[in-house]
């Protein structure tokens, strides 16, 4: 998705942007996603002070896999989005401007989209918070129902004096 600086110069007007994206390096490079529904976007443009704004939402139902159980779930995720763009001579990276510099004619939108998906996405996605995740010993899915298994995880520097209190 681009925008023409030519189509925003005009400040008293707004350019809304609403198209439908995929991403596919997100599923690709993302572990715990499995599949993300094409991103539904949502944006509005306007030219301020030498730069052009963009703000909006990116929505997408994003499949998840759980972080403690394996399982599959689907979320909802509503990103919201907001950049600011300034045209340059040439690119130019300066780390306390939080103006992107854009060289051309064009400005890109979909490389700071993807980020901003990106950034929005759970770190240990849960499919509840109360998830009680796999058993460590046999693998049963303790949503699901329970086992007997002895997880307790004694320090091995320890190891022996629990031996020695087992047999006295």
């Amino acid at each position: 998705m681009n925008i023409q600086w030519r189509d925003v110069r005009d400040p008293s007007a707004e350019l809304h942007l609403h198209e439908t994206m995929t991403f596919p390096n997100i599923v690709k490079e993302i572990g715990h996603v499995v599949a993300m529904s094409p991103v539904e976007v949502d944006l509005c443009a306007s030219m301020h002070d030498d730069s052009c704004y963009v703000r909006g939402t990116l929505s997408a139902d994003v499949t998840y896999r759980c972080s403690r159980c394996l399982q599959e779930f689907v979320e909802r995720l509503d990103v919201p989005f907001c950049e600011r763009f300034v045209k340059a001579a040439q690119e130019v990276v300066d780390d306390e401007d939080e103006r992107i510099a854009v060289v051309g004619e064009e400005i890109d939108l979909e490389p700071w989209m993807e980020q901003a998906i990106i950034l929005a996405l759970p770190y240990r996605p849960l499919c509840e918070q109360e998830c009680a995740g796999l058993c460590p010993v046999c693998g049963m899915n303790r949503n699901e129902s329970s086992c007997n298994c002895n997880d307790e995880r004694i320090d091995p520097r320890l190891a022996d004096l629990a031996k020695f209190f087992e047999q006295n």
